[in-house]
């Protein structure tokens, strides 16, 4: 094999893979600041603490593949934390009945805001800013703005648990990320999903029931919703209102990261889960080296940013490519 085509299949592969090059390239840096950051116990914890976000991430993904987008997320997990202290605090309901009821509610909201947007024939970006207050006012209104505390040691073990002395969190975000990622490439609902997000009225004319994959998504993507925030309360042991917002920027900034494109229908679960370890590492990197909280929130943005710049500059030369090689082909007939 010659070098050219070597070299091909190396910028091929690299092109495919970039959030992982990316995540590579900044664990060496923060490496390089702090010995620490490469360390077993600094991963194991990296992964642990950011579990519940790669689960709730997976239904975002789905949204986003399908070329809609949910900005109340953050609430949404604020809601079902709040919900779930409730009721195995106060109200006193067994650890299962009160993960299982708080999971359904994920699910109701995602459904709400999937209904809303269709019945209304808005976006789902326009729907979810007007119920991202909503939720955060029941949050709220059900918490009485108080904190609950006292979780059980069988609560706990969802966020806190190990076996065989691996953590639980860690084992179940790898068992639904591998369940998600063979759904997405080897089942009709996955490409039905890629449809979507690629061109819907194509999708429709194809065949495809929109309406009743739009709620399919919604119900799946609430339910990886509702288990994230399991994990999260059960991580924390204290429930609280303003546990939740901003998970929302994490989550969307790490899966556009991951190559998802802002306009649906392109992106890899693998590069999604890349994604949202970059963010979550910069966090946790620019703490070790000693950087002010207030830096992480610019950076965020700035990250935010360039990857929708890139996006778009990108589909741009992939369209601008398409155009030249139709004239050209013109050109030959």
């Amino acid at each position: 094999m010659s070098k050219k085509k070597i070299l091909k299949k190396i910028k091929a592969a690299l092109a495919k893979n970039i959030s992982w090059v990316v995540l590579l390239i900044l664990c060496l840096v923060f490496y390089c600041y702090s010995n620490k950051f490469m360390s077993y116990q600094n991963i194991i914890n990296i992964l642990s603490q950011n579990a519940y976000v790669v689960i709730a991430g997976l239904g975002v993904s789905l949204i986003m593949i399908s070329g809609a987008m949910d900005l109340s997320i953050g609430y949404m997990i604020s809601c079902c934390i709040i919900i779930c202290a409730k009721l195995n605090i106060e109200m006193g309901l067994p650890d299962s009945l009160s993960i299982i009821i708080t999971i359904i509610a994920a699910i109701i909201f995602c459904l709400f805001n999937s209904v809303l947007s269709l019945k209304l024939k808005l976006p789902l970006l326009i729907a979810s800013l007007g119920t991202m207050t909503i939720f955060q006012g029941l949050s709220f209104i059900v918490s009485d703005s108080h904190s609950f505390r006292g979780f059980s040691n069988g609560f706990k073990f969802w966020g806190q648990g190990e076996v065989a002395g691996f953590p639980f969190p860690i084992i179940l975000m790898l068992v639904l990320f591998f369940l998600v990622d063979f759904m997405l490439k080897h089942t009709y609902f996955g490409r039905y999903i890629y449809s979507l997000g690629g061109n819907e009225d194509a999708a429709w004319l194809a065949g495809i029931n929109v309406t009743k994959c739009r709620i399919l998504i919604s119900l799946i993507a609430g339910f990886f919703i509702g288990l994230g925030s399991v994990v999260l309360l059960s991580r924390m042991g204290t429930a609280q209102s303003t546990l939740g917002p901003g998970t929302e920027v994490t989550i969307i900034t790490g899966v556009l990261l991951g190559g998802v494109s802002i306009q649906g229908g392109a992106g890899k679960l693998s590069g999604v889960l890349a994604g949202i370890l970059i963010v979550s590492i910069l966090s946790n990197g620019m703490q070790l080296a000693g950087f002010n909280t207030y830096y992480q929130y610019v950076i965020k943005g700035i990250i935010m940013l360039l990857s929708i710049g890139l996006d778009v500059f990108l589909r741009n030369r992939r369209a601008t490519v398409k155009k030249v090689e139709e004239y050209n082909n013109e050109r030959k007939q």
